[in-house]
């Protein structure tokens, strides 16, 4: 297992208490919990704006280890409270940047996260779901290794998150990235590698997102609510009426017409 970061034993003020995670490289994992449970906590603090001891390594190397600019170069992050405001157009600040960036990987980020509709928008100008996609094409064109979204699905439909997912899996396959993004609604973890349910200071659940939302028990009793596909999924495998979760409801449709 080649592993790109390990958080290990992370205890934080009343938020997080000896929370351990190791991710693998070129894999899109998905963290989700009930409000509050510390997701933006915990990117704030993989992003050094908090500070600590906190034993975390990226890349065999301390978080610590690296300066400012070298650790920037490897980790980016959208926030989901945070825009980019500017005077200048879509257009204008990509050729700002240009020099900086390979041209192939900026026509397909424009392209793939459809910027190309407002290159000519001014930055101030953008909806929330325009600033939210052009800083996440920002963030994978700063980043080397890996890049962290918060709020995935928050001004997206549920549609919009399923492309953007095999958006950055064509990212992890091509630019050698490793994606951890947290979610409000569990619909959008389905798509990712491996799926993380954080809770009471600790991680709840782990693992394979179909196995982690199998758990209906123990997720509905933290408040988190089990997508209506998957739970009608499980009972009709329970009941052996199907073989496999499906990803939609047009797969699951199929299966029981046949």
């Amino acid at each position: 297992m080649d592993v790109i970061l390990n958080i290990n034993n992370l205890t934080y003020l009343n938020i997080f208490e000896n929370l351990s995670i190791y991710l693998e490289k070129n894999k899109i994992i998905t963290i989700s919990g009930p409000n509050n449970c510390g997701k933006t906590t915990l990117f704030k603090i993989l992003c050094k704006k908090i500070k600590g001891n906190f034993n975390i390594i990226l890349n065999s190397k301390g978080i610590y280890e690296f300066s400012d600019k070298e650790y920037d170069d490897n980790i980016q992050v959208v926030y989901q409270d945070e825009k980019i405001i500017s005077n200048n157009t879509v257009k204008e600040l990509i050729d700002i940047q240009q020099e900086r960036y390979d041209k192939e990987k900026v026509d397909f980020l424009v392209k793939g996260l459809k910027l190309k509709k407002v290159l000519n928008k001014k930055i101030y100008e953008l909806s929330d779901k325009e600033n939210f996609m052009f800083r996440i094409a920002f963030s994978i064109l700063n980043s080397k290794c890996l890049v962290l979204i918060d709020d995935i699905d928050q001004y997206l439909y549920q549609y919009e998150v399923a492309e953007l997912y095999s958006f950055f899996r064509e990212c992890t396959n091509k630019y050698n990235l490793t994606f951890i993004l947290t979610c409000i609604e569990l619909d959008s973890a389905i798509y990712s590698d491996e799926l993380y349910i954080i809770n009471d200071k600790k991680i709840t659940l782990k693992g394979d997102p179909l196995y982690v939302l199998s758990k209906d028990n123990i997720l509905n009793k933290i408040g988190l609510e089990v997508p209506f596909i998957i739970d009608l999924s499980v009972k009709l495998r329970d009941y052996e009426l199907i073989d496999k979760i499906p990803l939609d409801q047009g797969e699951l449709i199929n299966k029981l017409w046949k």
